[in-house]
């Protein structure tokens, strides 16, 4: 178990290194980068009474010319209304891996509805220790190559 457990630090760290270098280096891998076509995020979502929550599914619509087994991630990065970055900074990783959600492991079950059809997803959750204002979240696809994708950026309102 202290193995597995540190195998997934050790990947985890890698996968953030690798999105923190590629997104301050937009140079970088730029030949062949995959495109984020589209994004769905909802307009809005409203903080819920507490002890619940309220979640609502992102998606980001991603190609590559090398076919869909070239992406290694889509992720994107989310801006509170107060100017900090949630996730303490962190990206938050999409999945296209057909697998609902379940709150119990909301990282590998995101709410994907179908798996590798190109469309990554993740549930987003919110309860009343959230701010309220708009949250802006700026999507990145990278490739096996480390080549990145333009960002696109949309955002959502959460109000009480």
């Amino acid at each position: 178990m202290r193995i597995l457990i540190l195998f997934m630090v050790v990947s985890l760290s890698v996968f953030l290194i690798q999105c923190k270098d590629n997104a301050t280096n937009p140079e970088k891998g730029k030949d062949n980068p995959p495109q984020i076509t589209k994004v769905s995020v909802p307009d809005s979502i409203q903080i819920p009474a507490a002890g619940t929550f309220n979640k609502s599914l992102v998606k980001a619509w991603v190609s590559d010319p090398e076919g869909l087994g070239d992406i290694r991630y889509v992720y994107f990065y989310s801006k509170k209304p107060d100017g900090s970055l949630a996730h303490k900074g962190e990206p938050f990783l999409m999945t296209d891996n057909g697998k609902p959600f379940n709150i119990q492991y909301p990282w590998e079950e995101a709410g994907d509805e179908k798996a590798g059809d190109g469309i990554y997803s993740l549930t987003i959750i919110i309860d009343n220790s959230n701010q309220t204002g708009r949250y802006y979240f700026t999507f990145y696809a990278q490739d096996m190559e480390d080549s990145l994708s333009a960002a696109i950026t949309d955002s959502i309102e959460v109000y009480e």
